[in-house]
């Protein structure tokens, strides 16, 4: 056992210093989308002195693009974020009943995360 020793920690000193040197591409920590999702108009009709703001949204977000072709949910105060690869995707709130939404394109950089604003309309008039 005693002879064995030297040579296992020889092969870990020798598989742990055998990288390439070169950098890896950035890890999808490195960068991603947030933003916030919001739906209006609340009111039917809104009148001066009487505000009527857009609410936040409780749902999923399709994510597609750059091989990507997935759905997350938005959190509280309609705010979403998603750790995900540079590259260009579409964004759209997943609409189930009254409502809808158009999709929105973005452009992931290679480090940190782009902020977009999504919003539903209600289809209240």
């Amino acid at each position: 056992m005693r002879r064995l020793l030297p040579v296992l920690a020889a092969v870990i000193l020798l598989t742990s210093c055998s990288g390439s040197g070169s950098r890896e591409p950035p890890s999808p920590a490195d960068s991603g989308i947030h933003g916030t999702v919001t739906v209006g108009p609340q009111c039917p009709v809104v009148q001066a002195g009487s505000p009527c703001p857009d609410a936040p949204w409780e749902g999923k977000i399709r994510i597609t693009g750059d091989g990507a072709d997935l759905e997350i949910a938005t959190f509280s105060g309609g705010r979403f974020a998603i750790a995900i690869e540079p590259g260009a995707y579409t964004l759209q709130p997943v609409v189930v009943g009254p409502g809808s939404a158009s999709p929105v394109s973005v452009e992931v950089p290679g480090q940190g995360y782009v902020e977009v604003a999504l919003s539903v309309d209600s289809g209240i008039r």
